[in-house]
């Protein structure tokens, strides 16, 4: 009998102490409260000034650049537009730096490998906004090749961190968005002028568009990812023992 009330008192003491760290960390915000949900509204809103300042470059550009066959880079060759695809850029830096902030707050450990992916990201989109693009037809100068290759790890780190985060909270729609922009990436790249594929499929004449697609894609998964920002899901019995340490018998 005593060690049967001894088992209880055990499970009490686990329970309640569960129970009690569950409102503690809804109280702290270690699952995400209200202050944790600005770095959310931060990334989101470079997502969207990255969107507009865009889009503004292909408005004023006049026809400078054919939407069909010339990259979203161009943009920044053309002194009416340069600063709003330079802008845009940083602006979507931002928003990854601002979710993965707020990812490390709220979920440091599970969303590790997003992070680190959404941080490549904003490295890379800080790249191509010092370094910016060629002329057409070709890439010649050193800053041409950073440009490029920054771009690359754009293109592919952030629909890898989107997919991770995704399946981390569930998100079905930033799963889709993820793969959306990876197929999109995949066509991109078959259609690029110097793709032993490219005459195949015609790609010098729309690979323009793709790139455009591939980066509306893009804008739209860093939103989304944004709203994760502000706060992980409700922690498992397990993280809440995890945190609160051993519980202490009842009587000792």
């Amino acid at each position: 009998m005593r060690d049967a009330g001894y088992a209880g008192s055990v499970g009490s003491a686990e329970d309640a102490g569960a129970a009690g760290g569950a409102r503690d960390i809804g109280e702290t915000g270690d699952a995400g409260d209200a202050g944790d949900a600005v770095w959310s509204r931060l990334g989101r809103a470079g997502a969207v000034l990255a969107a507009a300042a865009t889009a503004y470059a292909h408005l004023a550009a006049g026809g400078a650049v054919d939407p069909m066959s010339g990259l979203v880079s161009d943009y920044a060759l053309v002194d009416a537009t340069a600063w709003a695809l330079v802008g845009g850029t940083l602006a979507l830096a931002s928003g990854c730096l601002w979710t993965a902030y707020g990812l490390a707050r709220t979920d440091p450990l599970r969303s590790a490998a997003a992070r680190v992916l959404l941080l490549a990201g904003a490295l890379g989109l800080l790249l191509t906004a010092a370094f910016p693009t060629d002329p057409a037809p070709g890439v010649v100068s050193v800053a041409g090749e950073i440009h490029r290759w920054s771009a690359a790890v754009v293109f592919t780190a952030l629909p890898g961190a989107g997919w991770l985060l995704g399946r981390r909270y569930g998100d079905a729609v930033l799963r889709a968005v993820s793969a959306a922009s990876a197929a999109l990436l995949a066509a991109f790249l078959a259609a690029h002028p110097g793709s032993p594929f490219a005459d195949l499929v015609g790609g010098p004449d729309y690979y323009g568009l793709v790139e455009r697609l591939l980066l509306a894609a893009e804008m739209a998964l860093v939103f989304l990812a944004a709203g994760h920002a502000g706060g992980g899901p409700t922690p498992t019995p397990e993280a809440l023992h995890h945190k609160l340490g051993k519980p202490q018998i009842l009587g000792q």
